[in-house]
């Protein structure tokens, strides 16, 4: 608290660290700009708001607002398939490119004996 009212810079330059400084020591982490973003978590994830807002939609107290709640619920069921067809598809076109077969990395199994 002493360095509170303390104006030349150095105070405050201690009290909160600059956006390099936080970078430099990796305590920030950040979507790298070639890393893919996972369709089916975000198709999920619209799909779940579509059926809370189906539900809200049949709780609510007037019709104008089961309405608009079931208008939001179509809303989201449409980006949440939409989403899920672009997943598939972007999955169907590296099976083609990769000549109808996937790689999939080996996994140790256990053996059975």
């Amino acid at each position: 608290m002493e360095d509170f009212f303390i104006f030349d810079g150095g105070a405050h330059e201690r009290a909160a660290p600059s956006r390099s400084a936080r970078a430099r020591h990796g305590n920030r982490q950040e979507l790298a700009a070639g890393e893919p973003i996972d369709i089916y978590h975000w198709a999920a994830v619209a799909l779940v708001t579509a059926l809370m807002c189906a539900v809200l939609g049949y709780a609510a107290g007037t019709p104008a607002l089961a309405r608009a709640a079931n208008v939001t619920s179509l809303v989201f069921a449409a980006m949440g398939g939409a989403l899920m067809a672009s997943g598939v598809v972007r999955s169907l076109r590296a099976r083609i490119e990769a000549g109808g077969r996937l790689s999939v990395t080996r996994l140790p199994v256990a053996e059975t004996r």
